[in-house]
């Protein structure tokens, strides 16, 4: 097993609802080790480019990727009026097409913020150069425990780097961030979550689960993070 490292925090639910929508420290740490000068970099999942931008800053020339037509066209609005002319975005379900379709050239670096899948690693794998790196933040296997069922796409460190050594990847590095927010009541946790979060897990039996967590005095949420630097293996 990767030695993995720990970092986690509790904080009072206000506090921890200002750093939901930022990067993870653990994973933005990670591109500062590397040199993306020049580099080649397929941004999966890219959203509004949040992530793209981080690289083309950086020197990068970045495609971003995503199937969410009306966050390409926030990320390419931002581009514009910022003048990124090496971050651009198209339109693509990257857990069904063949990452040559966004390039015909093995690209140095993938990297992706909360949009994994075993899909994702196995395309991932066959379109880096041999020893281009792939670095993601996904959701841990503890992401809303509370829930007792969790989030849908996570990963345990263990299944992660099974399945990173299965596509031929060497794992560099490989860290658990976790924020647990802490309330009063679950009137609390409605303001915390995102309104299509919490009707999901009405409809789901998963807002059930967590009052039941909550009458039993454990109130709060966790949120946990899965950071990984992984390099393709040459003749992998």
């Amino acid at each position: 097993m990767a030695d993995v490292l720990r970092v986690s925090r509790t904080l009072p639910w206000r506090d921890a609802a200002r750093e939901s929508y930022g990067l993870r420290p653990m994973f933005t740490d990670r591109f500062r080790h590397e040199d993306f000068r020049h580099a080649r970099v397929l941004d999966v999942g890219t959203g509004d480019g949040r992530v793209a931008f981080l690289v083309a800053h950086l020197g990068a020339h970045v495609i971003g990727v995503d199937i969410d037509r009306s966050k390409l066209l926030q990320a390419r609005s931002y581009a514009g009026v910022r003048n990124l002319p090496r971050a651009e975005f198209v339109w693509g379900d990257v857990e069904s097409s063949a990452y040559s379709a966004f390039s015909p050239d093995p690209f140095d670096f993938i990297v992706s913020n909360l949009c994994m899948s075993e899909e994702i690693v196995y395309r991932s794998a066959r379109h880096l150069r041999p020893g281009g790196k792939l670095i993601f933040c996904a959701h841990h296997a503890d992401h809303w425990k509370e829930t007792r069922r969790g989030s849908s796409h996570s990963f345990s460190e263990a299944a992660m780097e099974e399945l990173l050594t299965d596509n031929g990847f060497e794992i560099e590095f490989m860290g658990v961030e976790t924020l647990v927010a802490e309330f009063t009541s679950l009137r609390e946790v409605e303001e915390y979550l995102p309104t299509r979060l919490v009707r999901k897990w009405a409809a789901d039996g998963r807002w059930t689960e967590l009052a039941d967590t909550f009458e039993k005095g454990e109130r709060r949420l966790t949120s946990a993070f899965l950071v990984v630097k992984a390099r393709r293996l040459p003749g992998a």
